[in-house]
């Protein structure tokens, strides 16, 4: 009984699971501009009664083993549930640029697929007499609720979304920034090469420890490796200040956004974050290359892709400004 139940169970999962496979395929399409655009305060409300799915498949194993019929209708609501939700997430996407439909793509699939694992773990272990199933079912409850609780954190529009991809790249920057100014010369201290049998044991004693290497790496570089370091560094430090600027400018924009609608579109807002990644790969790259042996054809070729993306984003900075001076001409 217990085996045609759960072959039972598994064919009414797998419609279901089909059915949601096609929805959300929707996400990866721009919403027709006859729909009208759904609030994200709706697919948050809508998320929160999926948690609540999530909460009653979890009441249903903290007993004895539901009915073959109790759980098929709790999988049915469910998935009416993750349905409407998905088709709500997609007017939501409505008007937005590349990064906030990723960032919508992100959280909606973390609520879709950790909603999947939990009706599929429900399945499997029906009449089941295995402790460790029981307890898995708890824990992928758990992992509905949190994904169902980041919609709340989900950025709302382009500006937000921007801002914060932008963000991330700025503390990229600033991390390999730090990492460059830990770079160190070599010791000319005559002492250091007098120690002689010392210094080798020391060094041998050092290979054991993971911890000692690290923090031995980049501390033996030449006059002339230090220099282009400190070229470098002096490089990637106004990078930083300039992604700074962005972001603080696209904390004003944010404002304005709220109350009188965004100054710049959203394409060139997306041109600028594009470019800003770029700052972030090619400043990666370029810390990389300065450990020794440092590698020179590397980083010129690292240089020169910065100095075109300084020659693209300023640019793209003046063609923002003059879409701010000629809008109050179009109100």
């Amino acid at each position: 009984m217990g085996k045609a139940a759960r072959e039972q169970l598994t064919r009414a999962l797998n419609e279901h699971l089909n059915t949601i496979h096609e929805t959300f395929q929707m996400l990866d399409q721009t919403p027709a501009s006859s729909l009208e655009k759904v609030g994200w305060k709706e697919v948050i409300q809508t998320g929160e009664q999926v948690s609540k799915q999530a909460t009653t498949v979890g009441m249903l194993y903290t007993g004895d083993t539901p009915g073959v019929k109790a759980l098929e209708e709790n999988m049915a609501a469910y998935f009416n549930m993750l349905q409407g939700f998905l088709l709500l997430s997609h007017g939501s996407s409505m008007g937005a640029g590349p990064t906030l439909s990723s960032c919508i793509h992100k959280t909606v699939k973390q609520v879709t697929d950790s909603s999947f694992m939990l009706l599929q773990e429900a399945v499997s272990s029906y009449g089941s007499q295995s402790k460790s199933q029981k307890l898995s079912i708890p824990r992928l409850v758990g992992a509905v609720w949190d994904a169902c609780a980041a919609l709340k954190k989900t950025p709302t529009t382009n500006v937000t979304a921007i801002g914060r991809a932008m963000t991330q790249v700025a503390v990229s920057v600033k991390d390999v920034l730090r990492e460059m100014k830990e770079l160190k010369p070599a010791s000319s201290d005559p002492s250091d090469e007098s120690s002689g049998e010392g210094s080798t044991k020391a060094v041998d004693k050092s290979n054991d420890d993971d911890d000692s290497c690290d923090g031995d790496l980049g501390n033996d570089l030449s006059p002339e490796e230090m220099k282009i370091v400190q070229l470098a560094t002096a490089i990637v430090s106004e990078i930083l200040v300039v992604i700074k600027e962005l972001i603080r400018s696209i904390t004003a924009l944010l404002q304005q956004e709220n109350s009188n609608g965004c100054a710049i579109s959203v394409d060139s807002l997306e041109k600028l974050l594009k470019l800003c990644q770029g700052f972030g790969v090619q400043v990666d790259e370029l810390g990389a290359c300065l450990y020794p042996p440092q590698e020179i054809s590397a980083i010129k070729v690292a240089l020169e892709k910065i100095s075109s993306f300084t020659k693209e984003t300023s640019q793209q900075i003046l063609k923002a400004l003059q879409m701010i001076l000629v809008r109050p001409a179009l109100v």
